[in-house]
This record gives structure tokens, sequence and C-alpha cells, in this order.
């Protein structure tokens, strides 16, 4: 990576119903966003979380969802967009890996001019009430994925995750850790977590000196409405762009490998860590402390 030109692609986006298939609307949305963004120079696009199927569609993903494979004819017009602009392309959607097991995943689909370079699966799919009891219940349509791959473009490495996966510092920092040059979260950002975004999107990055990049899906889909927030921050944690919330925007940025070597040459982020006081992090056991007894000592000390 030396400098990418990204276009940042915060889009509505269609949800299906039984009798109507969002992919052909949302895949022409694409188009006309791949057009404004190419001619302003940008070499990698990225659209939202399940932009492609439409995040609510929800119990009704299976009869949108796409093949993670070059053969399947969402795929096959992604290349061919990828090939014929020349560019690289991170868009989210509902997938499947085969007919066994046959589980749907929260994917991002990275395809370059050379084809399907690869596919994340989010792995922390969300399942939790907010706002008054409502249900964030992702887990009821997707099966969580289980690795988190860094993707070699001729852009650069690129780690991957999708919204409620920034809750957990461990995916961005193993991914940095793997080589990740610029994490990109995919997300569907819902409206009444706006403080939440801009506290953790700067963590992720500075804490990382890494380049993160956020995009989301902006609109109204069933009971949520989808604020966007889609930004870029800096390895020093600096907005370098940001779109207007609440409605669909297509931006030009660009990262640097330069900034990326300055930020770490600074704060040597990664050779200060200690990973000898990180076991726990990883034990799949959590160990609890057990309590101190409580001696005729400690009663004796209790009562003066």
């Amino acid at each position: 990576m030396n400098e990418i030109s990204i276009g940042i692609c915060q889009l509505g986006s269609d949800i299906g119903r039984e009798d109507y298939d969002p992919r052909p609307a949302n895949f022409e949305r694409a188009l006309a966003a791949m057009d404004t963004a190419t001619a302003d120079g940008a070499k990698l696009l990225v659209f939202g979380e399940v932009y492609l199927n439409g995040y609510e569609t929800g119990a009704l993903g299976h009869k949108y969802v796409v093949a993670e494979r070059e053969d399947d004819p969402w795929v096959e017009q992604l290349i061919e967009e990828a090939r014929s602009r020349d560019i690289h392309i991170l868009m989210g959607a509902t997938t499947h890996k085969g007919s066994f097991p046959g589980d749907l995943y929260n994917s991002v689909l990275v395809i370059g001019p050379s084809g399907l370079i690869g596919v994340y699966s989010k792995t922390h799919v969300a399942a939790f009430t907010f706002d008054g009891g409502r249900v964030a219940a992702e887990k009821a349509y997707w099966s969580p994925g289980f690795e988190l791959p860094v993707f070699d473009t001729p852009l650069g490495r690129i780690g991957v995750e999708i919204c409620y996966d920034i809750m957990f510092p461990e995916v961005a920092r193993t991914l940095a850790l793997k080589g990740a040059e610029l994490i990109v979260n995919v997300s569907a950002a819902v409206c009444g977590f706006e403080e939440t975004w801009d506290h953790l999107l700067f963590a992720r990055s500075v804490e990382n000196s890494v380049w993160y990049l956020h995009v989301s899906v902006v609109g109204l889909q069933k009971d949520f409405e989808l604020f966007g927030g889609s930004r870029l921050f800096s390895p020093s944690g600096e907005t370098i762009a940001e779109a207007p919330r609440r409605e669909e925007a297509v931006l030009v940025t660009s990262v640097s490998r330069a900034a990326l070597l300055e930020a770490r040459g600074t704060t040597h982020t990664f050779y200060n860590r200690n990973p000898r006081l990180y076991a726990p992090i990883t034990d799949t056991e959590p160990t609890v402390a057990p309590s101190m007894p409580l001696t005729v000592d400690r009663l004796a000390g209790a009562a003066r």
C-alpha cells in the first residue's frame, strides 16, 4: 500500500419481501455509486452491511442469498464491474458456503479484477436488547463466522470487520497483528448509538495505529433507522473524512502507508505490548478469582 483512493458508498438498501427480490435495485444503486466514485479516482469501493440483499430482510434471507462462488450470478456481475473499472469492491451480503451445513452468514465479499479474493463472515453475531426493549436478533438469521482473515490485495493488506465486531477489541487487534494496514468495518449503524460509534471508531484506530474505515447503510429498514456515520480515521486517530448523517452520500478519500509508518514509528504500540499479561483474554474457560474465606480474624477486624 502506497496511497489508496477509497470510495465510501453510504447508501440506502432495499429489503426483501416474499414477492420482492431487493438485489436488482440495490445493485443498480451500487452501479451509480461506482460511477460517481470512480470518476473521482476511487480504486477501493466499500458498501455497508448486507447492502446487496437488505439487512432487515431477516427470515427471508434464504430466498435472496448469494453463494460464495465466482459462478454465482451476483458475484459474477461484481467481478465484471471490478475488471471493467479496474477497482476492488467490498460488498456486504448474506451468503452461504454450500449445501452443508447450509447456514446463512452476514458477510463481506472481497472482489477485485482477478475475481473473488475472499469472504469475511461476521464472527460476533448480535443478540441483545436495547432502547426500550427492542431486540437485535441477528442470531435468528445468521450463523457466526469462524476466522479473522487479512486479505492480500494489490492495494495493500485489508482486514474486515462487520458492525458489532467493533465491540470486541480483540478483533481489530488480531487483524493488526496479522498485518492489516487498513481495517474496514461495514455496518448497519442504528440511530441511538451515534456516541458509541464516535468513541469506538476512534479507539480502534488509535489503539492499533491503523487506518480504520467505517461504512454504513443509511435510511429506514422496518423499525430501525440507520444513521450512516461513515468515516475514515487515521492511524493517529484523526477524522480524515466523514459522510453526512441520515442521508445517502458517496465520497472519495485516501489512505497512505507513510502515515501508517509514522504513527507506528512514533507510538511503538506493538513493541510496548506485554502479551504475557493477556492470557485470560483467550482462555476459553475464564477463571473467576475465588473469594477470600471469612476467617475469625477477618470477622474480628471487621467488627473493629
